[in-house]
């Protein structure tokens, strides 16, 4: 049986002797000495594999991934399975890349379709929070049952759909103000940590979001800065916090849009343009009589 160095088995697979040593290491390639400080040899077998390990690390796979694919009784399910996750993360990269370049030309453009209603004066009742990024799918449900336990406790019904008014963007490393708020018919008495205000009468831009597309906190972002442009808003702009406003469905993921990202839209009056006069001299001096 034919047995190959480290470094005959690096230039035969275009690795670095370094990592053809790494993954014997880790123990994605098996290698024998044939004494405690002799070299590693490597089969024929080996060589193949490590051939393998190479086009996976490529695609960008982890070593674990490539442990987990190489040990598969049958590999390709195996690296279908992973390629899969890959393919989805390449395909909403490949959106966000597009996205930042139109911001960057100055006309943000984003493939989703923006709705337009008209939400009429109504009390809602809120309760203010603080979140990093990772903190709030913890935040918000707390928050929600909290808010819903002071209506229980009224023998209040809700009046519409509860929301989260964003004051901030929340980060991994900063914790963003937020307010969950739910609309309600008539005055509750707000306990401490609470607050009933009114929601004025406004023009709302809203996209309505899939359970698979709420869990993409890159779409979300997406969305989220799309509305804030103005881009979206027909001849409208942002008047107010974005919002997210969860549906009926949210808790059971769908079927169809279980939350919507919002934005309140103030309309820009258009300037009034007056003819020119007949016969009136233009202010740089244009149409005058030559002398």
């Amino acid at each position: 049986m034919d047995e190959y160095t480290t470094g005959q088995v690096a230039r035969a697979t275009g690795l670095s002797e370094k990592a053809v040593r790494m993954y014997v290491d880790r123990g994605l390639l098996d290698a024998r000495r044939t004494s405690a400080d002799g070299p590693r040899l490597l089969d024929g077998g080996q060589v193949e594999r490590a051939r393998l390990v190479r086009l996976l690390r490529g695609v960008g796979l982890s070593l674990a991934e490539v442990g987990d694919v190489l040990a598969a009784p049958d590999p390709v399910p195996a690296f279908d399975a992973v390629w899969s996750d890959r393919r989805s993360a390449l395909a909403a990269s490949l959106t966000a890349a597009e996205y930042v370049r139109s911001a960057l030309v100055g006309a943000p453009r984003l493939d989703v379709v923006v709705h337009r209603r008209h939400v009429p004066e109504r009390l809602v009742l809120g309760t203010e929070r603080r979140a990093t990024l990772a903190e709030l799918p913890s935040v918000l449900p707390e928050a929600t049952g909290a808010v819903f336990a002071v209506l229980r406790a009224a023998d209040v019904p809700l009046a519409g759909h509860p929301y989260v008014e964003l004051h901030e963007r929340a980060t991994e490393g900063y914790a963003a103000r937020l307010t969950l708020r739910v609309p309600v018919p008539a005055p509750v008495r707000p306990p401490s940590g609470f607050a009933l205000t009114t929601d004025d009468a406004h023009e709302e831009a809203y996209v309505a979001l899939t359970a698979a597309e709420a869990r993409d906190q890159e779409r979300l972002v997406l969305v989220h800065d799309y509305l804030a442009s103005g881009r979206a808003l027909a001849g409208g702009v942002p008047a107010g916090d974005d919002r997210e406003v969860y549906l009926p469905t949210w808790e059971a993921g769908g079927p169809g849009p279980v939350m919507e990202v919002a934005v309140p839209v103030a309309h820009v009056p258009v300037p009034e343009v007056r003819p020119a006069q007949r016969g009136g001299r233009r202010p740089d001096g244009a149409g005058r009589a030559p002398s």
